[in-house]
């Protein structure tokens, strides 16, 4: 069952049992750190959903935190007594039985940390069941057993349960701006996760089996020296370096017209070309002015000038430090890589979604930001993590993956390749990126001057450079990668008397869901009717700055000085925003209008659409206070209209689209 499907279970289930939520909490935190019991039941993944649930205004908050720790008081507290009770008799009651290796572990961790084990254990997953049978076996006091107990439990429910709150809040306010802003947060959200698990597992995949490998690699290439030649290049220490460089960069030109190949039969490849035409469509459907801010940002990382100065500081750290083989290594693969991409584009010549580039850069395969961004990050990680411990070296690679895979994505998102752009960019990166750092791990230098930490830092702080010189780019980036609009023209009397039919009937959100019907046309100028409006009470809204995000949290706030959050339509956030106060402390009155393609003729004068609703605030257990369109789009446009009619000197038309919901035409 997936998250999604479990959040429905559950919350169908809450809202039919409303009496029993609270003990359904105890249950599973009691069930979370019960002995052993606690291995089989997926309390951190629970815990999320019923944050969620929290977050959704379903249950209460500081009563089922009260339930959370509760439970997990009582869980730790049977374990305890159960170690108290069998000692190391314990050991050969089943199902401790089963896990002796675990009691092991929890006895070294207890003994290593004594009583403050049992708080740092209850967040430590692999011995988070079994550390308060331990204290019990140990004979730790029960006095002091329970202070800690409760201590730790009332510390564990917030940080298991608020992250599930966040997260739904989050996930109510994207869903309020648009449905597409939802599904994209939730998608990256789930690409991330998979990302940093794939590369844990592959990780611990390869780690114990790679020497073995190695060694069987070198015996077969030592008995056949014609062909394997190439294999002691990469691994034999005590092959000549210059050798090995050369024969790699003979596998550089293999590879680079094995890729061509593989384009050329892409491109004959019908399915393919359909699944990328499908990504791309899907993709597209899914643009928002927020994400396309967030996906320009991203994609800064694998941009020429960010991947320069990540390299800059790179290169100039370890030269400093004397570590030339690091510099030659990775200068050798980024460089090597650029190459490969730029003779790939021009031989290929595969034509862009969109054209955004001049020159050779016109062309799509591969994606060069991918097989960047994928080289140079995971170069860096394979440095950094030759100088780790081993079982932290995955988190290098998870790191490199996870910006490796956001700027595919952003890619994918601005619609500025296909998919077999950014796979082929990807798979390119990484081929080159393990053997070139195969080599550099078999022939590591004679002295490490480079300690892990401190070159960590200084790759973090080029980051954080990146990253504020990227913020600075998004402004003028956002409008390269902005989708492209045909303009239609439309007669200003053929709109007037029917042509206002033809223009779409609901907001343009997720899969195109009909909830919110567009309900009002206005052409010219926006000013203009601002103004009228502002005669009869309506306003422009507080803006969504920190200042007035920040009143969101606030428990006492006149409705009036809340920010109101934009909404989507068609990919575009409304161009005129007013309100007006309805007298109630919870509701105000709402006008959107967004552009519209279509220009009235004579004159090219702009065509807008947009609705009037109720936006309900509500606060969200206690902490911050929800914003909801109400269903009601009737009597919202009847208050507008009132209010228009009273404005001199406009033309007003009140009609009916299909017998159904009236529109304002003015």
């Amino acid at each position: 069952m997936d998250a999604a499907a479990l959040v429905e279970t559950v919350s169908h289930w809450i809202a039919t049992h409303p009496g029993w939520a609270g003990w359904l909490v105890f249950a599973i935190a009691l069930g979370e750190s019960l002995a052993v019991v606690g291995l089989f039941v997926p309390g951190a993944v629970l815990m999320f959903v019923i944050g969620a649930l929290v977050g959704g205004g379903m249950m209460e908050l500081w009563s089922t935190l009260a339930w959370a720790a509760a439970g997990a008081v009582a869980g730790d507290g049977i374990s305890y007594w159960l170690g108290r009770y069998y000692h190391q008799r314990l050991r050969q009651v089943w199902p401790f039985s089963r896990y002796p290796a675990l009691i092991d572990k929890g006895e070294a961790f207890f003994q290593r940390h004594g009583g403050k084990g049992v708080l740092f254990g209850r967040f430590v997953g692999p011995v988070r069941p079994i550390i308060p049978v331990v204290a019990g076996m140990m004979d730790m006091p029960a006095w002091r057993f329970s202070l800690i107990n409760v201590l730790s439990a009332l510390l564990w429910a917030p940080a298991y349960i608020l992250p599930g709150v966040v997260f739904s809040s989050s996930l109510s306010m994207a869903t309020e701006v648009a449905g597409r802003l939802a599904v994209v947060m939730l998608l990256l959200f789930t690409v991330l996760l998979v990302t940093v698990w794939l590369m844990r597992r592959i990780f611990w995949l390869l780690q114990p089996r790679a020497n073995p490998v190695i060694s069987r690699i070198l015996l077969w290439s030592r008995r056949h020296p014609l062909v394997g030649g190439v294999a002691e290049a990469l691994l034999d220490p005590e092959h000549p370096e210059a050798r090995g460089l050369a024969i790699l960069s003979v596998v550089l030109f293999v590879a680079v017209v094995v890729s061509v190949l593989l384009v050329t039969a892409i491109q004959e490849s019908q399915l393919l070309g359909n699944l990328d035409l499908l990504i791309f469509n899907a993709l597209q459907a899914l643009r928002t002015p927020w994400a396309d801010q967030v996906m320009v940002f991203v994609t800064w990382f694998g941009d020429m000038y960010a991947i320069g100065l990540l390299l800059l500081v790179a290169v100039g750290w370890l030269g400093w430090k004397g570590n030339w083989r690091a510099v030659s290594h990775l200068v050798a693969a980024a460089v090597c890589t650029e190459i490969m991409v730029l003779v790939l584009k021009a031989v290929t010549a595969i034509d862009r979604p969109v054209a955004i580039y001049h020159g050779v850069n016109t062309f799509s395969f591969p994606s060069g930001h991918t097989a960047m961004s994928t080289v140079v990050y995971g170069m860096l990680a394979i440095i950094v993590a030759g100088m780790l411990p081993v079982a932290r070296r995955w988190l290098a690679y998870g790191l490199a993956g996870v910006l490796a895979v956001l700027v595919g994505f952003s890619r994918l998102y601005l619609g500025a390749h296909w998919f077999s752009d950014v796979l082929g960019g990807f798979l390119l990166g990484v081929a080159w990126a393990a053997l070139v750092g195969i080599a550099y791990r078999r022939h590591p230098p004679a002295v490490q001057r480079v300690t892990a930490g401190r070159f960590s830092v200084v790759i973090a702080a080029a980051l954080v450079v990146t990253a504020l010189w990227g913020a600075a780019q998004v402004g003028r980036e956002v409008d390269r990668y902005a989708p492209v609009r045909t303009v239609e023209r439309l007669g200003m009397e053929q709109w007037w008397q029917e042509g206002w039919a033809e223009l779409p009937a609901y907001r343009a959100d997720f899969r195109s869901l009909h909830n919110h019907p567009l309900t009002v046309q206005w052409d010219g100028s926006i000013a203009d009717l601002r103004d009228y409006l502002g005669e009869v009470g309506w306003y422009v809204p507080p803006s969504l700055d920190i200042t007035h995000a920040l009143r969101l949290l606030a428990s006492q706030t006149d409705v009036g000085e809340l920010p109101v959050l934009p909404q989507v339509n068609d990919g575009r956030h409304e161009a005129l925003r007013l309100v007006h106060t309805t007298g109630r402390s919870d509701r105000l009155l709402v006008l959107r209008l967004w552009p519209t393609d279509v220009v009235l003729v004579p004159g090219d004068v702009p065509l807008w659409q947009g609705n009037v609703t109720w936006l309900r605030f509500s606060r969200v257990a206690g902490l911050v206070t929800r914003v909801s369109t109400e269903t009601d789009f009737i009597q919202p446009l009847n208050v507008f209209f009132r209010d228009i009619e009273r404005i001199k000197g406009l033309s007003v038309k009140r009609v009916f689209r299909n017998g159904e919901l009236p529109k304002t035409v003015a």
